[in-house]
């Protein structure tokens, strides 16, 4: 039975959830996203899901957790892979009816991945003697998202990036529901 060794140090701080308001400039916004994936040792789903205020996204970007990727062909054999990905958003344009923006995604699959951003640095490595899944893919698009509804974009191995936007009251309560489940 082929074992792994993986070894991983982070530190993560959550972002706010529910945005701050503007003074006269309506209903609060909040992306939400999620980047999802098959857990290959356990099978489960797994993955990050966050919420940001939208007050001023452009040129904002979201740089995951490192995480394992395996995919195996119909002989059995498998391949392992450790994935760092980011997104980025950018010309956000919001209407009555929904926001348009710039959407760009950032999914690396290798051997070897490490983060280092601010007090976050972590690291993820696959052992020589095993199979290593490999891609670099940037997915751009330009999304116009209704309030409210999901957006799913596919990318290699399983892997699902998820992304919608939703309107905050005076109060702070949500007008819509994302639905994009916590992981």
């Amino acid at each position: 039975m082929l074992s792994l060794f993986l070894s991983a140090c982070a530190t993560v701080t959550p972002p706010p959830v529910v945005p701050a308001t503007a003074p006269d400039a309506g209903p609060a916004l909040s992306l939400v996203n999620s980047l999802s994936w098959t857990n290959p040792l356990s099978g489960k789903a797994d993955g990050a899901r966050s919420s940001w205020p939208m007050e001023s996204h452009d040129g904002d970007h979201e740089q995951f957790p490192l995480a394992q990727l395996k995919q195996c062909g119909s002989d059995g054999s498998c391949a392992w892979g450790i994935m760092r990905a980011e997104r980025g958003i950018s010309h956000v344009r919001s209407g009555p009816d929904g926001v348009q923006l710039d959407l760009t995604l950032e999914m690396h699959v290798d051997r070897r991945q490490e983060v280092h951003q601010g007090t976050f640095n972590m690291a993820m490595a696959i052992p020589s003697d095993v199979a290593a899944l490999r891609v670099d893919r940037t997915e751009r698009r330009a999304l116009s998202l209704p309030y409210g509804k999901v957006e799913q974009v596919e990318l290699d191995y399983g892997v699902r990036f998820s992304v919608c936007v939703q309107r905050y009251d005076a109060a702070g309560k949500a007008l819509e529901v994302c639905a994009i489940p916590y992981i």
